[in-house]
């Protein structure tokens, strides 16, 4: 989803009228087997502002685990018109790790195929869908065609969202953003929220056939509402935006004072695999570990502005987050924009708002 400083906060939630759905898009992923009859379709597109989830498919004995299903519905009809090249096999159940749009809105292509299907979300999902999801994805259709414009406009003459010259690898990015928001701004019209038939407050646990999933909440994090789904035969962590790449979500809607807690008890799964909500499968956790300093350094800078009385404006001054930033982005333009959207900015909002209401 587009969001940031200039743009806007992860949005999702909300309904719209029914009308026709457009016929399935091309695919903008990757299948990788990641486990035992575990695949998960990795997205393609460029680092960005505007996300789409990776899914992950958990084939078992008699079904189909789904986890996370897309933005819109047409990007849901591309992932399982190749989960349906991988198996046969119904699905029983569908787990959204958090309600962003991009994980949720592809929720009502599989309720149309698998009209049986169970679905499982964190237990304040029912609340945030239809009241905070709906005021923002508003917001993003008020205001989403106008960003489109501000990007293609910085393509045509060559001048970088950030005001210096247009790198090669923002030129591909702000394309591929603006395709990517057109296609979520036509479909809209035909969005229909499915909401959990299964809630989570702490942990469910699903035997399926031989295998075990456990779906687990670890408290506030990206949101209020971050499930993580745990494979422990296959030491196989599927994260949501509890691990984003190449640079982590701390968006409006997170809990940066928290965050940190619930990577911790992710790293104590000690996986040999995590499928990230954005990006590559990672086959260690060193880059959860890399996430999690960051989370630490901007945990205390603010609880210690907060603690002095300072205002949220002169938080943000004080606030350094530069070596993150260069731990992430490197000498990326690119990725240093959305660092600054992503974490500088929504991120020390966010956690100014969590510490000034802990005092």
């Amino acid at each position: 989803m587009l969001a940031g400083t200039i743009l806007m906060p992860l949005l999702c939630g909300g309904g719209f009228a029914q009308t026709p759905a457009p016929p399935v898009e091309p695919p903008r992923f990757e299948i990788e087997r990641v486990a035992d009859g575990v695949y998960a379709a990795i997205r393609t597109e460029p680092a960005g502002m505007m996300f789409d989830a990776n899914s992950v498919f958990i084939v078992n004995d008699q079904d189909v685990v789904v986890v996370d299903t897309n933005i819109t519905p047409s990007s849901a009809r591309a992932s399982l018109a190749a989960l349906r090249k991988i198996t046969s096999k119904p699905v029983s159940h569908v787990i959204n790790t958090h309600w962003h749009d991009d994980h949720i809105i592809g929720n009502q292509v599989y309720r149309e195929a698998f009209p049986d299907a169970q679905f499982v979300g964190q237990a304040s999902t029912r609340e945030e869908l239809p009241t905070v999801g709906a005021a923002n994805r508003k917001l993003l259709l008020e205001r989403g065609p106008q960003i489109v414009t501000q990007l293609r406009v910085s393509v045509d003459q060559q001048i970088s969202m950030t005001g210096g010259p247009l790198t090669d690898e923002e030129r591909v990015s702000y394309l591929s953003d603006a395709d990517a928001a057109n296609r979520y701004f036509a479909e809209a019209s035909t969005f229909q929220v499915v909401l959990p038939t299964i809630s989570v407050t702490d942990r469910l646990s699903l035997k399926r056939g031989h295998r075990a999933i456990d779906v687990l909440y670890f408290g506030r994090a990206h949101t209020a509402a971050d499930l993580v789904v745990h494979l422990p035969a296959d030491r196989l962590v599927i994260a949501g935006d509890l691990v984003v790449a190449p640079i982590p979500l701390v968006g409006s809607t997170s809990h940066p004072l928290e965050f940190g807690a619930a990577l911790e008890q992710l790293l104590a799964l000690k996986p040999a695999k995590i499928v990230p909500g954005h990006g590559p499968v990672m086959r260690d956790d060193s880059y959860v570990r890399q996430e999690l300093r960051l989370l630490e350094s901007l945990k205390h800078q603010v609880e210690t502005s907060v603690a002095r009385g300072d205002t949220l404006e002169e938080t943000r001054k004080v606030v350094d987050l530069d070596p993150m930033r260069k731990l992430f982005a490197g000498d990326s333009q690119l990725k240093g924009f959305i660092f600054q959207n992503y974490v500088t900015s929504s991120g020390v909002s966010a956690a100014y708002r969590d510490a000034l209401a802990r005092k």
